[in-house]
């Protein structure tokens, strides 16, 4: 029983690397890509449609695996991945392509946010802050092999290849789900909010296109002022529904428990700083230093390390003091202060060292706040109810790191830090301006820090 129940994490985990790998891979093979099936406004939807779909389904599939139970849901969603890959690597248009990344997204969304339902289930609390770093892990390793894995692919076999890599692995998976041990109870009595999920996923999509139109030209600007609208009827829609179904996507004590909604908007924060750097600091290093794609892969080491080794000083410290609240807060401040030195010195013209001191320390408190979150979140939902809340935090998760891209895009864009790649010579914003996005989300998630509620989590108090 217990070598079951270890499979079914491990296999949790594996899903979790799977969804996160498939995030930064294909960005290597985006020419190659251009070059066989073309171009245009479309190609960037080859990697937007993934994020998009599995934005919206997260929470969808974390209510899923409350009602039928988390083995279910994620085989549904590692189904869901494998076709949608099987579809990627055969399309030979690049609608099809789009389409077929949207299946695959759709899967991705169950990826990201059931394995922290499996270990909220099988994981003791006092454990928890060791899985929660090691899934901090999970991503900041994913984001440094995936575009290395996504080159060697490419350039040795075919684009395709990166997508025909998720069938042994997705098959592993499944096996391995399959022979676990059964996790989660089910709750049949209750029923998919269907209507909720439909706002749910309009709601994000409109959202989407308006942050993809928000650069650009005027006529851009209008047309995402109108998908921005849009997207907030959307939004109303959705809240209104979620108080009046009698079995809400996301019940309402979920959004209204303060620790979790804070939570929720401090991972928002934090997803949004660490992709938006980790996408577009590589072009400042290029820009800056005249370094190649390969030597700004590396450079970036220095910021993604921060964000690896952060998450594993909570475990150690919640066993001194279980209060997560005081080390939320010094993660926020030194992603803030860190952020803030990043800032002056590029600004100054500084050197290479000291552009690493900068972003090594904002990476450090980034992941100091990762594995906190999955720990308060398991302490203050219901466990009927754990999926819902924890489908919300992949929800948050995924739409932070799309809000913080566009943010850290535009930024990167306007101080013409692109102009070396493109010819592009930009809005005339000073470079240190791509730093920015992240330095006013780590702020508010310091307020969201501020405003929490002072906690012990269960399982680690002296007093226990």
């Amino acid at each position: 029983m217990l070598q079951r129940r270890r499979l079914m994490l491990v296999a949790a985990l594996l899903a979790l690397f799977l969804a996160a790998l498939e995030q930064t891979i294909i960005g290597p093979v985006m020419g190659d890509i251009a070059a066989e099936l073309g171009g245009g406004r479309l190609l960037p939807w080859v990697a937007t449609s993934y994020l998009m779909a599995a934005t919206a389904t997260a929470p969808i599939l974390g209510a899923f695996a409350d009602i039928h139970g988390r083995r279910r849901a994620l085989l549904i969603a590692v189904g869901l991945f494998v076709i949608g890959s099987v579809a990627a690597a055969l399309a030979r248009d690049l609608a099809l392509l789009v389409a077929a990344r949207a299946l695959q997204g759709a899967g991705a969304g169950g990826l990201i946010a059931l394995p922290f339902v499996v270990v909220a289930d099988l994981v003791p609390m006092r454990k928890r802050a060791l899985f929660a770093a090691g899934i901090s892990t999970i991503y900041a390793v994913s984001s440094v092999f995936g575009p290395v894995a996504g080159g060697i692919l490419a350039d040795n076999l075919h684009w395709s290849a990166v997508f025909w890599l998720n069938l042994p692995l997705g098959a592993l998976v499944a096996v391995m789900i399959l022979m676990a041990d059964r996790t989660g109870a089910a709750r049949r009595t209750r029923k998919i909010d269907v209507l909720g999920a439909g706002l749910l996923s309009l709601a994000t999509f409109a959202t989407i296109l308006a942050l993809d139109n928000a650069t650009g030209s005027a006529a851009n600007a209008v047309v995402a002022l109108g998908f921005l609208a849009v997207a907030a009827v959307f939004w109303v829609g959705f809240g209104y529904r979620m108080t009046r179904a009698a079995d809400p996507l996301v019940p309402v004590h979920v959004l209204t428990e303060r620790t979790i909604l804070l939570n929720a908007v401090a991972l928002f924060c934090a997803q949004g700083a660490n992709i938006g750097l980790a996408i577009y600091l590589p072009l400042y290093w290029r820009s800056a230093f005249g370094m190649t794609a390969t030597e700004a892969g590396v450079a970036i080491l220095g910021f993604l390390s921060g964000v690896m080794l952060g998450p594993y000083l909570p475990p150690r410290l919640l066993l001194r003091d279980p209060r997560y609240r005081p080390i939320m807060l010094a993660g926020a401040s030194i992603a803030v202060v860190g952020g803030l030195l990043l800032a002056v010195v590029i600004g100054a013209g500084g050197s290479f060292a000291m552009v690493e001191v900068g972003s090594f320390s904002l990476g450090v408190g980034v992941g100091i706040m990762y594995p906190i979150f999955l720990l308060a979140v398991q302490n203050a939902a219901r466990p009927e109810n754990m999926g819902a809340a924890l489908g919300v935090m992949g929800f948050m998760r995924a739409m932070g790191a799309t809000v913080g891209a566009s943010a850290a895009g535009l930024a990167a864009v306007a101080s013409g830090l692109d102009g070396g790649l493109d010819g592009n010579g930009g809005a005339g914003w000073p470079a240190w301006t791509l730093v920015v996005p992240a330095i006013l989300m780590m702020a508010v998630a310091l307020m969201a820090c501020l405003w929490m509620p002072d906690r012990e989590l269960e399982g680690y108090s002296s007093r226990a």
